[in-house]
């Protein structure tokens, strides 16, 4: 996951808001594009912006050579009807599809959630690179830590 390294080392420049979204797809390939995503839409669902400031998403040293980047906790909420199953959240560049997608992970082990009109599911997304130094190779973790309502 090249994205997330160069999103770590300062590599990719950063913009001022990066967007968590989710899709109805079970995974999401490692060359996948915002574009190729069934993403969730209509009855209240947008993308939520986590500012790239180091309080919505924070990069940290968590050993040698290791680094984790978590964002902030984000709130969706069904309004005005149901939502299909949201099966993998996301984060990306852009708040549609222009940008970059970043990171994936499966909500509730890759069964999703399906939302009633009014009920809502919170997620966050720890990116974990381990051996990591600069120009190296190393083995990226994701995992997204979600609730719902």
């Amino acid at each position: 996951m090249n994205r997330s390294i160069s999103l770590a080392n300062g590599a990719q420049s950063k913009p001022t808001n990066y967007y968590m979204g989710a899709c109805e797809d079970a995974s999401i390939a490692e060359d996948g594009n915002l574009a190729g995503l069934t993403e969730l839409s209509g009855n209240g669902y947008a993308r939520v912006a986590v500012a790239g400031n180091g309080t919505d998403l924070v990069s940290a040293a968590t050993a040698t050579n290791d680094r984790k980047l978590t964002t902030k906790v984000c709130r969706v909420t069904a309004a005005g009807g149901a939502w299909n199953t949201a099966k993998t959240g996301f984060l990306a560049t852009s708040s549609d599809n222009s940008g970059k997608l970043i990171a994936s992970g499966p909500l509730n082990g890759g069964t999703g959630w399906t939302l009633a009109d009014g009920q809502y599911f919170e997620f966050s997304l720890e990116i974990l690179l381990t051996g990591w130094r600069d120009g190296d190779n190393c083995n990226v973790t994701m995992s997204l830590i979600a609730s719902p309502a």
